[in-house]
């Protein structure tokens, strides 16, 4: 009897365990405007025509487009967004794991194990009131020579390109003059 009341406790006890892991709710993390000021998200050239640009949304909804190629240094650009527009792209930085990237991933030999040279670097700052952060990805950084990525790299680039389709950054970019 002594036995099968001490399984039971045992049984009982793993299964409490289980069932609070099982349902114990995620954090929650606020995507409101409130939470983001601003991204800005530049690209640099490459050795080729990479555009070499700055693109910024405030949480006033101002997009923002700066050219950065050679002779076309002053050509700017504003437009509007909606709304939502800013607190989108946050949670789109959270699914990403943006937060959770270190500053530079060519510095970081787990994500950048191979180099290669004369690609682009794209510098994502999502600026908030507590604080800021900014990763910077060299994209010459991969896995393997044969130029495959880890999956967080690939989010993060998405995330990257994510912002420029939501801002509708290619109706300004023009490919940069071979240097």
């Amino acid at each position: 009897m002594r036995s099968v009341l001490y399984t039971a406790a045992v049984i009982a006890l793993i299964s409490s365990v289980v069932l609070r892991r099982l349902f114990k709710p995620e954090p929650r993390q606020s995507t409101s405007s409130s939470v983001a000021d601003s991204i800005v998200l530049e690209r640099t050239m490459c050795y080729g025509t990479c555009p070499a640009y700055r693109l910024r949304l405030s949480s006033s909804g101002e997009i923002r487009f700066e050219s950065r190629n050679p002779g076309e240094e002053g050509r700017t650009a504003v437009d509007t967004a909606s709304a939502n527009t800013l607190p989108f792209l946050v949670s789109s930085a959270i699914a990403a794991e943006f937060f959770e990237m270190p500053r530079e991933i060519a510095k970081d030999p787990v994500l950048c194990r191979d180099h290669a040279t004369d690609h682009p670097t794209v510098t994502t700052t999502i600026f908030r009131k507590e604080q800021s952060k900014t990763v910077v990805d060299y994209l010459g950084c991969y896995e393997t020579s044969e130029h495959s990525v880890l999956p967080r790299i690939e989010r993060l680039r998405s995330f990257e390109n994510e912002i420029d389709s939501v801002l509708k950054s290619s109706r300004w970019v023009r490919p940069a003059r071979r240097r």
